[in-house]
């Protein structure tokens, strides 16, 4: 059941990383980075993956799956809750706004059978494997 998801962290910047003992989200971009933090499990059957994506309206959380890439990217928009009131001054940001995405090599899954769910800011994503028999484009020849 493993796959190249396994190996996901064995590129460049995280050999530097281990080299140097810096720490692995060094190279990420702020708040944003804080995003999107992922569990994939497989099993015989399917790939469950859970995102966190705090804050997203469904509406605004895309997903895609072509060619064993399953894509998902999601924004949030502006807070105007505290800082557009005149009566208030905003002293300290933390929550981010703005757009960012993420992918996942998933190979041999059955696009047209995917399902997703958000809830409470977790995007669960289940993708069914193809049975050892079944292609997704594959064309007979007579």
């Amino acid at each position: 059941m493993a796959n190249d998801m396994m190996n996901r962290h064995n590129d460049l910047f995280d050999a530097m990383n281990d080299w140097f003992d810096l720490p692995r989200k060094f190279f990420d971009d702020g708040d944003m980075a804080k995003l999107m933090q992922s569990d994939v499990v497989e099993n015989d059957k399917e790939y469950i993956i859970k995102v966190d994506m705090p804050g997203m309206d469904k509406n605004d959380i895309n997903l895609n799956y072509n060619n064993g890439i399953l894509s998902v990217s999601g924004s949030r928009k502006s807070f105007k809750d505290l800082s557009n009131d005149k009566n208030n001054s905003l002293i300290h940001r933390e929550r981010s706004e703005g757009h960012i995405s993420r992918s996942f090599r998933l190979p041999n899954v059955v696009a047209s059978e995917i399902h997703a769910k958000y809830d409470n800011g977790v995007l669960t994503i289940t993708l069914p494997k193809q049975s050892s028999g079944q292609s997704d484009n594959s064309i007979q020849i007579d």
